[in-house]
């Protein structure tokens, strides 16, 4: 099975180099709304050969374009994410260099920031704004690095500076609260990949562990209206840290390493 799974993966991906690419790259010049159904179908594809399940709980405020902030476990939660709905990303400059991971951010059209680089941040914050101008639904992951996944970490109230831009032009996206966490049905695991792990093996053992479960829960929209972005982003975090308390199973996680 693990042999079919990596054999799966290998024609999944060279698929998508030979034919996706182009074509959502085509999709997305044009505006046509395939480019959406290219990104969730091949996520969709990503998380089955790779033994990803994911449940949703939920969904997605009716009032677009939303502001989705989640916590963080791991670079699946991307493609999980994006596997439901045609999400916008916002990621670090060195993942569209990745293996797998570039491909999967520059099919989704993502926002890519230079981290450290304090000259970098207004071209993102008014990168971000248009993307949502424009009908996207923006994720963002403001811990700024994947945790555990037994908690989560403090938001970075800059990641939320895009709705102070957007609310001093009068416009209101809305701010969607969302949690991950994995499984193996029975209690947490962890998927990451993190510390001195490369690429390749860590995604052969998460092939070879296969039937992980990605539960994501959905919550309540937040007001807006009137909030800093430091007050946000302590009560996204709260609010987060309900929802992840609220999925099942549970289970201790051991800390990640440094």
């Amino acid at each position: 099975m693990l042999y079919l799974r990596a054999l799966a993966f290998a024609f999944t991906l060279t698929g998508a180099f030979v034919f996706l690419v182009p074509l959502q790259a085509l999709a997305r010049r044009r505006g046509w709304p395939i480019k959406h159904t290219i990104q969730t179908r091949f996520c969709r594809a990503i998380c089955a050969v790779i033994g990803i399940r994911v449940e949703a709980q939920g969904a997605l405020p009716s009032n677009a374009p939303r502001f989705v902030v989640a916590n963080h476990v791991s670079w699946t939660d991307i493609i999980a994410l994006a596997s439901l709905y045609p999400f916008v990303f916002l990621a670090k400059r060195e993942v569209a260099s990745w293996p797998v991971l570039g491909l999967l951010a520059r099919l989704q059209g993502t926002v890519f920031v230079e981290r450290g680089l304090r000259q970098d941040v207004a071209r993102v914050n008014d990168a971000l704004a248009d993307a949502m101008r424009a009908g996207g639904d923006l994720v963002v992951f403001p811990e700024g690095t994947s945790s555990g996944g037994a908690d989560v970490l403090p938001f970075r109230s800059t990641h939320f500076a895009p709705l102070e831009m957007m609310a001093a032009c009068g416009e209101a996206p809305t701010l969607a609260p969302v949690a991950i966490a994995y499984s193996d049905g029975a209690r947490r695991i962890d998927v990451g990949w993190y510390g001195d792990m490369t690429f390749l093996p860590h995604l052969w053992s998460l092939m070879k562990r296969g039937d992980a479960q990605c539960q994501i829960i959905f919550g309540d929209p937040i007001q807006t209206t009137g909030k800093k972005r430091k007050m946000l982003a302590v009560e996204t975090r709260a609010r987060v840290q309900e929802l992840l308390a609220s999925l099942q199973p549970s289970g201790h996680l051991p800390g990640r390493p440094e």
